[in-house]
């Protein structure tokens, strides 16, 4: 009888979901239409915070990214979505262009 029981508590306990945000702490996707062309790197760093990364191959290019892992239950899969904004900066410092990526939820990949 204890195993039953222990087993149906497991199961109620393992249905619950569980989200997981991810990024550089501090980020606020909602603040991201708040960037407009001609804005220069100190305010895109007070509005945003530090960049998640900064492209290897160009100091003008910053990334913010966040992401969310999501498992339904004890079980079951995984799944990810993201969003992702690039800020193109131009010479001068000043933003050129920005760029919003959206990875809807799908499958996280289990390695074998």
């Amino acid at each position: 009888m204890r195993v039953l029981i222990s087993f149906i508590l497991l199961f109620t306990v393992s249905c619950t979901h569980t989200i997981h945000n991810h990024g550089a702490p501090g980020i606020s996707v909602e603040l991201w239409s708040k960037i407009k062309a001609g804005d220069d790197k100190e305010k895109v760093v007070h509005t945003l915070g530090s960049p998640t990364l900064v492209s290897k191959f160009d100091d003008n290019v910053w990334y913010y990214v966040s992401y969310k892992i999501k498992q339904a239950n004890f079980l079951g899969k995984r799944k990810y979505s993201s969003k992702s904004l690039q800020i193109s900066f131009d010479q001068d410092g000043k933003v050129a262009d920005t760029k919003e990526t959206d990875i809807l939820e799908r499958s996280l990949a289990v390695p074998d």
